[in-house]
């Protein structure tokens, strides 16, 4: 019930309250004045004006008495009434206070729950979209691997195996032109092989000297021809495959990809020359054909690249959630 509805009530009550207790004395002061009245009528008549002026006096105060009593008891009544009003509108808005806070306190938990649980979903898809990307990106390194970097780093180990066989057979048949000696860094297997021209020692660099050897009876033909066929597979390769290459990998402000378009250009001046020494004719100086060696760096390139990758993927699955 309402503050405004109880003290509504309460009056109510109090203004019929109040009627009733008028309504009883004025019936009762009317049931009370013939009776007296009577009571000094019944003597021999004796009775003068002043007797019955004085019992209509004490009459009066009578009424008078307790009509103020009367009114103190309403009085009294009213407070009680008013003060229970008070009480119950005290309790009425501590109980709509109450239901407010419960009301409040629901909401305010349903929120935090719906917040912790899409915080938490959140995190999940979080976790989920970065594992897609790391899976996404390990599959992508092995494609790398396996389309370029593996395949490459093997022909590559054919290539140097085939030519380091032709020039240990030159150093042994003719020790005094051809030589291969032990020096750090110098190629991919810390070794040189060296041709001596006008009496000094040079780098052997087939496109330059391919010439001086082919077909000079020393029986090295078969590794050369072992060496551009292998090389026509790497440029196939390279072709198809150069897209794999990794940025990261770089020497002196040279990539991976600007070496392997050098290795193209090498291997284009490599096999026209190798068709000329074949057919019998003279290999004929061109200055351009000799800046057109292979390059070194790509064996280097291509090894560290593979290992790069191999040593990421590996710590992929070592650091999965399906290996913790």
């Amino acid at each position: 019930m309402s503050k405004d509805s109880c003290q509504h009530w309460g009056a109510a009550i109090g203004q019929i309250i109040t009627a009733a207790w008028m309504l009883a004395l004025v019936g009762t002061a009317w049931a009370a004045a013939p009776a007296m009245t009577g009571a000094a009528a019944v003597p021999a008549g004796a009775a003068s004006s002043q007797g019955q002026q004085a019992a209509s006096t004490v009459l009066d105060d009578k009424i008078r008495s307790d009509l103020v009593a009367a009114t103190v008891r309403l009085n009294s009544l009213e407070g009680t009434i008013a003060k229970s009003t008070e009480r119950a509108d005290r309790l009425s808005d501590r109980s709509a206070i109450n239901a407010l806070l419960i009301v409040i306190v629901s909401v305010s938990a349903s929120l935090l729950g719906q917040w912790l649980l899409i915080r938490h979903q959140r995190t999940l898809n979080r976790e989920q979209v970065q594992a897609e990307v790391a899976n996404s990106y390990v599959e992508w390194q092995l494609k790398q691997l396996s389309e370029l970097y593996g395949p490459l780093r093997a022909l590559l180990g054919q290539s140097n195996a085939m030519y380091r066989q032709m020039n240990r057979a030159l150093a042994a048949a003719v020790p005094d032109i051809f030589r291969l000696e032990k020096r750090q860094g110098a190629d991919f297997d810390n070794e040189i092989f060296e041709i001596r021209k006008d009496g000094e020692w040079t780098r052997f660099r087939t496109v330059k000297h391919i010439g001086e050897v082919y077909n000079r009876g020393y029986g090295v033909e078969p590794y050369f021809d072992d060496v551009v066929e292998t090389g026509a597979r790497m440029a196939e390769l390279i072709r198809e495959k150069a897209g794999y290459a990794r940025a990261d990998d770089k020497d002196d402000d040279e990539d991976l990809m600007d070496v392997m378009g050098k290795y193209l250009a090498h291997y284009a001046v490599l096999t026209r020359l190798h068709k000329q020494v074949q057919s019998g004719y003279e290999r004929k100086a061109n200055t351009a054909d000799e800046h057109a060696t292979f390059p070194i760096k790509m064996q280097k390139l291509v090894d560290e690249g593979f290992n790069a990758i191999n040593r990421e993927v590996m710590e992929w699955r070592h650091n999965r959630p399906e290996a913790a």
